[in-house]
């Protein structure tokens, strides 16, 4: 007698035990039970001794195989022959055998990573996904309904004079490594947000909650406005009433929610010592739906699902963020299965264009939350006239610029102030494009039309890039305005505009929409001793320090909105220290097998400046970090 036995990944295909009970007589017939305990794949022929006689029984094996889901329905209908006896089958066992569930995969394309993952101090997209895949936020924005939606909180608090927030942690919320997070995480959090040896310009707005300045400043051992008041529930009060202290709280370099980091991992590590941990590298505990597992820089991040999230176990059993730079490159792993989606970096239009006449792929874009611009130093003299940046925004065709440049996804903007709910519609109608305009405004500041302005710039990585800053330099040269690019690489760059301040003009600008406007203004516009503080001098040559903080401490709606139009009409659409663009609605392309509830089913248009935006709420990349737990792949 032959054993066969066959075993996969999660199932079990063996051999057919057959049980023959009582015995065969030549005139009675007799009754012989077969039971079948499991499955197998080819015809076994087994002789069995009953009183005294062989038996030979065979098996036609498998009949009838049906698949239902993951489970594999296996069905037998048995031939046997007893030589001069009838065998009767009693009893037919039909077993169910887990079927090998195949991995699911998501594989993310990013055209760069952080050389650091420590959201403290890299203000980058990257750290936004990884943020809402490996760890957790207090709350995460729904980019749909407009406002905030519970967490790692399930619940909170405001309270009645807007001085204070309670938050209630989930009681099932564990660490990757199984610790449960507490309030004790909050605290540390905060704390290591206002790390005294290299606090982020980004995270600035942790000073707003009480005794956060002074910790950040060393005068304290603690932040003496945050207060535990029982393992899952903590209480943090401000310096002032607010009523945005969420959206300032959650809001990570404009991106999206400040995750909550393990105390019982990192606490113990001195401030000097905290950004260079090996946590950062090899350690990254966490308490969202995915675990870290490795990462090799410069080409790959890996994670896997974590069976113990509180809103239950992903969909997706492993994520790859892959670093592919090229666009182009982007586009033949993505037509040949091997990229999801794109989540980070450009492809270019004619690639958008493919894919959106490609059935196996959506392409969709989500509303951005930063402006784009063009920056004065308000510190450096003649480059700091109003009439200069006016007849600048009267240069350009901008209308033409977004319509060619952005597809006119998106929405031309005036100044960085963009938040919707104090705008006035007469405000869109400023600064039209209007050369003579802008040459009788040259002409009245006596304007030398020789004199060359300096632009700073990040380096250009494609034609589109350049034949944008192309036609910009030309329609300002038309009107009597000579400017030169200066191309520096991110390093440089900062250096240059937010220490050194020896820029004239940049090639960027803007602010978000995510926050109030005080959190904005009140985080970059206002004099401070960090050198990421106002980086375009406005704050000396207006004077008007106190004006945003007046702003900061309103707590009345309609109140707040008339102070923030006096602040835009009086002097930012005055003195234009930043001339607007637009805010870009970026385009996303997937693989249709990637299902993002929230995302619904996207419509396929015939081209690409009548695709579908998407709304957001805190950041661009909302849609990536709500409840991606539901996140599937239908293979």
């Amino acid at each position: 007698m032959r054993k066969m036995r066959k075993r996969g990944f999660l199932g079990l295909l063996g051999f057919a035990v057959l049980l023959l009970v009582g015995a065969a007589c030549a005139s009675d017939p007799e009754i012989i039970e077969v039971i079948k305990e499991v499955v197998v794949e080819k015809e076994v022929i087994k002789e069995v001794k009953v009183a005294g006689e062989t038996i030979i029984v065979e098996k036609e094996v498998v009949k009838e195989v049906e698949v239902k889901g993951e489970t594999v329905i296996v069905t037998e209908i048995k031939n046997v022959r007893v030589p001069g006896a009838t065998v009767i089958v009693e009893k037919e066992i039909i077993k169910e055998v887990q079927a090998a569930a195949a991995e699911t995969v998501l594989t993310v394309r990013m055209a760069n990573m952080s050389p650091q993952f420590t959201p403290h101090t890299q203000g980058r997209g990257d750290m936004a996904q990884i943020g809402a895949w490996i760890w957790s936020r207090i709350a995460q924005a729904d980019p749909t309904a407009g406002q905030w939606s519970p967490d790692l909180a399930q619940r909170w608090t405001l309270a009645d004079d807007f001085s204070s927030m309670t938050f209630h942690l989930r009681a099932n919320a564990t660490w990757h490594d199984g610790a449960p997070v507490t309030a004790a995480d909050i605290e540390y959090t905060v704390r290591s947000f206002l790390n005294p040896e290299q606090s982020s310009w980004m995270l600035a707005t942790m000073t707003a909650i009480k005794g956060g300045k002074d910790f950040q400043e060393g005068a304290a051992d603690t932040v003496s406005g945050v207060t535990i008041l029982d393992d899952i529930t903590v209480q943090i009060a401000f310096e002032q009433p607010s009523i945005n202290f969420l959206d300032d709280l959650n809001n990570l370099c404009g991106l999206a929610p400040v995750p909550v980091l393990p105390a019982h991992k990192l606490d113990a590590i001195p401030d000097s010592e905290l950004f260079e941990d090996d946590y950062w590298k090899n350690d990254m505990v966490g308490s969202g739906p995915w675990q870290f597992i490795q990462w090799v820089p410069d080409q790959f991040l890996e994670m896997t699902a974590f069976d113990g999230f509180y809103f239950g176990r992903p969909n997706i059993d492993r994520i790859i963020m892959a670093i592919i730079p090229s666009g182009d490159a982007t586009q033949i792993a993505m037509q040949r299965g091997e990229v999801t989606v794109n989540v980070r970096g450009g492809v270019s239009v004619e690639a958008q264009e493919a894919f959106l006449a490609d059935p196996r792929f959506d392409v969709w874009a989500t509303m951005g939350t930063h402006s784009g611009g063009w920056s004065f130093n308000m510190r450096q003299p003649v480059i700091n006239q109003p009439e200069l940046h006016q007849a600048w925004a009267y240069a350009l065709d901008r209308e033409t610029l977004f319509q060619i440049f952005a597809n006119g996804l998106g929405k031309l903007v005036q100044t960085p102030l963009t938040h919707s709910w104090y705008q006035k519609s007469e405000w869109d109608d400023m600064y039209p494009y209007d050369p003579d305009k802008a040459r009788a405004l040259l002409a009245e500041i006596g304007w030398d039309s020789s004199r060359v302005i300096k632009v700073l710039s990040g380096v250009l990585k494609n034609e589109q890039q350049r034949a944008m800053n192309a036609a910009v330099q030309q329609y300002l040269a038309d009107v009597g305005i000579t400017i030169e690019y200066d191309e520096k690489e991110g390093a440089a760059w900062s250096a240059s505009f937010y220490t050194d301040h020896d820029w004239e003009a940049a090639n960027s600008g803007g602010g978000g929409t995510q926050g109030g406007p005080g959190q904005y203004l009140g985080g970059r516009w206002v004099t401070c001793a960090a050198p990421s503080c106002d980086p375009w001098g406005y704050s000396a040559y207006t004077g008007w320090d106190d004006l945003i903080y007046e702003g900061m401490a309103i707590t009345d709606r309609v109140a707040a909105a008339a102070h923030w139009q006096m602040i835009q009409e009086d002097y930012m659409m005055v003195d234009l220290p930043i001339v607007g663009g637009w805010i870009t609605a970026g385009v996303k392309i997937k693989n249709q097998e990637f299902e993002m509830p929230i995302l619904g089913s996207i419509p396929k248009p015939q081209n690409l400046s009548n695709i579908k935006v998407y709304p957001v709420h805190i950041g661009r990349d909302d849609n990536w970090s709500f409840h991606p737990e539901g996140w599937r792949i239908n293979q």
